[in-house]
């Protein structure tokens, strides 16, 4: 996020970024558009007024801070294929974040015929609207997995987390059916061997259905409980965050009774939001459908609105049924519609309903995060633990303001990791990579067939960002290691720890100055999906560095074509012994880079594979070279093994990715396609 035009009095400081509200100032953040909802950049601090409990308040700081990326000339697209994996997945600092947005898919909530369109969306998103320094996570109230719902720029993970929601059966589902009628209602049924009796009055609505208030009450609390989770999760994160609610409508806000209190969970709900800076959109995936228009007086007989003189009535006393409302079914589900709006209202996010163009609907939420203000004030009433309602105003015309409108006026206690084992720890569970420390990974991926995958994890640590101190003609310094390997569902499978005493000479630390240090481990895991999370820690000055890779382990015995990772060597023109390039990939321009991958399972045809490749190298976003697509030859052994080479000479110095691409023209063409991507450097 780039901030600009800051502008403060003299001896007045901002609030940390993710301390909303300190023992002296609140902060909140305000977008403004103008009347064709574009972002207003250039409001200056008497622009703004702000009102707390009505009163007028004396703003101290304020600041404009712009999240969008220069736009590309109209018609160009980014030349880089889906399967490319970028440089730099490993993780996004600070510095780099731009926007942090968390879809929470409402499985209770949304239909199933629904769930397509909600795919279908979210793919649009991350194929051709993501930009680089988003920070996405695809979060489902009941039917999501851990390792698919954390924070991630990688899109290969998030194209997972879409493919994966799809219908979970729940005792607290919804359900667009029609209730059966198969409960006797036992006050105002008649008899069985009554001559009265019909077989309309025999049998009246279950009760204890999925509509049924109960129920909705429920969903609608899995739904605030996922959705608070995700908040508190973002508090760590610094600047405006949004969390685009995908559902079908929160019942909670349309039901009354003993057991609801509609306003105090809204109220503790925004206030949530407020304090981690998160704006709540709304997004009603079910569109604009065709209504029968409003009942005649003819379809709709006179009757108590209590409901209780028909004897089949077993909604007596708890309003219309619906169905029969004068306004027939779709409009007289309005309400889901006031419930979507006050959640965005409170948090000044955008509610979208009553489309059918889902992508655009979306782009108005996301275009609302392409820039924003940074307000802080001093409230007049002090922090007396009590609700305060916000309201900001801009002195420009044709302008609208979107904030939140409500806080509880109470400090934020912030608690620093004490020691080196909860710094770790906050490390490895933070969304954003730490680059106190520069820190490049290789993660590589050895399969053997009946055996557990190795997985080899390279660091290559830059040792100029380190504070060594010099005792006599030695160079020392400590640094703590700690690797985590969670599984899909979060657990905690393998790892390392341990703490390197660096005592070098005068040659070795200015080659580590010039090379970096390298640091390796392994460690073994079945097939499944996994990342894996590093973090270095310098001793004495607690400087971090961290990165998170995603890992997926195929089950060979499934018979479905898999690929190792990529391994670089560094050969000459002399002929020596190739040298492997393992978390170290820096080559010169007198080297080859030879790339090597093995492949399994492939198809055969009269005993023999039928595989082609293709060499991808790419910078950035652009592809520099788009090698033929050319078949892979073999010699009958197995795995397959696939070798090239590539000459330096003519290539000019800077980073590269190195992609190969395997296809199997005899298998399904929905698993006959892998690629494996790793970068290199390339210096004079």
């Amino acid at each position: 996020q780039t901030p600009s035009n800051p502008q403060k009095p003299s001896q007045e400081v901002a609030p940390e970024d993710i301390v909303r509200i300190t023992t002296s100032l609140v902060q909140t953040d305000v977008v403004v558009t103008d009347k064709n909802d574009q972002i207003v950049p250039d409001l200056k601090l008497e622009d703004f007024e702000l009102l707390d409990n009505g009163k007028k308040q004396d703003i101290r700081f304020m600041e404009f801070v712009g999240t969008e990326t220069p736009r590309r000339s109209e018609g160009e697209r980014s030349a880089l294929p889906s399967y490319v994996e970028p440089a730099g997945t490993s993780g996004i600092s600070t510095k780099e974040l731009k926007r942090v947005i968390a879809f929470v898919i409402d499985d209770l909530n949304v239909g199933i015929p629904d769930l397509p369109y909600v795919r279908k969306m979210l793919l649009d998103y991350v194929n051709n609207k993501m930009r680089d320094g988003d920070l996405v996570a695809i979060i489902r109230v009941v039917g999501g997995k851990g390792l698919l719902q954390q924070f991630t720029t990688d899109r290969q993970l998030l194209r997972r987390a879409i493919a994966s929601i799809t219908p979970v059966m729940h005792p607290f589902g919804s359900s667009e059916e029609p209730d059966p009628a198969r409960m006797a209602n036992p006050v105002a049924t008649a008899a069985v061997d009554s001559p009265t009796a019909t077989e309309s009055s025999l049998e009246a609505p279950e009760i204890f259905s999925s509509n049924d208030d109960v129920i909705r009450y429920n969903r609608s609390l899995a739904l605030i409980s996922t959705s608070n989770y995700v908040i508190d999760s973002l508090k760590q994160i610094p600047g405006r965050k949004d969390l685009v609610l995908i559902t079908g409508g929160i019942p909670i806000f349309e039901i009354t009774g003993p057991f609801s209190n509609t306003y105090q969970i809204l109220t503790q709900f925004a206030n949530n939001a407020f304090r981690a800076g998160v704006v709540v959109n709304t997004f009603d995936p079910r569109g604009l459908r065709a209504t029968p228009g409003v009942k005649g007086f003819q379809a709709t007989p006179a009757k108590s609105a209590l409901g209780g003189n028909d004897p089949t009535d077993a909604t007596f006393g708890k309003g219309d049924p619906g169905a029969n409302s004068a306004l027939g079914v779709g409009l007289g589900a309005g309400q889901d519609h006031l419930a979507l709006s006050s959640v965005s209202k409170y948090t000044g996010g955008h509610a979208v309903y009553n489309t059918n163009d889902f992508e655009q609907g979306l782009d108005k939420i996301l275009s609302r995060s392409n820039g924003y203000y940074s307000l802080a004030f001093r409230p007049s009433e002090g922090l007396d633990n009590k609700e305060h309602k916000l309201e900001i105003k801009v002195r420009r015309g044709s302008t609208r303001v979107y904030s939140h409108t409500l806080y509880l006026a109470r400090a934020d206690n912030r608690t620093m990791p004490r020691t080196k084992e909860e710094a770790v720890a906050a490390a490895a569970r933070s969304p954003l990579a730490r680059n106190d420390i520069d820190v490049t990974p290789n993660v590589a991926v050895k399969l053997d067939p009946g055996k557990n995958a190795n997985v080899d994890i390279q660091v290559l640590i830059d040792a100029k960002k380190l504070n060594f101190k010099e005792t006599g003609d030695h160079y020392q310094d400590s640094l703590d290691i700690v690797g985590i390997v969670f599984d899909q569902m979060g657990r905690n499978r393998g790892g390392f720890s341990e703490t390197i005493n660096l005592n070098l000479s005068r040659e070795d630390y200015q080659k580590a100055l010039a090379e970096g240090l390298t640091y390796s481990a392994s460690t073994e895991v079945q097939p499944d999906y996994y990342q894996v999370r590093v973090i270095v820690r310098e001793a004495g000055s607690g400087h971090l560095g961290s990165f998170s890779k995603y890992l997926e382990i195929p089950d060979l015995s499934k018979g479905k074509l898999a690929m190792s990772s990529l391994f670089f060597f560094a050969t000459d023109a002399k002929g020596a012994k190739p040298v492997p390039l393992l978390a170290q990939r820096r080559l010169n321009r007198s080297q080859d880079i030879r790339y090597v991958a093995m492949v399994y399972n492939p198809k055969l045809k009269d005993g023999k594979p039928q595989l082609r490749s293709q060499l991808i190298i790419s910078q950035g976003s652009k592809v520099l070279l788009r090698g033929p697509d050319e078949p892979v030859e073999t010699n009958g052994s197995s795995p397959l093994t696939k070798m090239g080479q590539l000459g330096l000479s003519n290539v000019a110095p800077g980073r590269y990715v190195l992609t190969l691409v395997i296809t199997d023209t005899l298998a399904d063409k929905k698993t006959s396609t892998l690629a494996r991507s790793l970068d290199f450097t390339v210096v004079n």
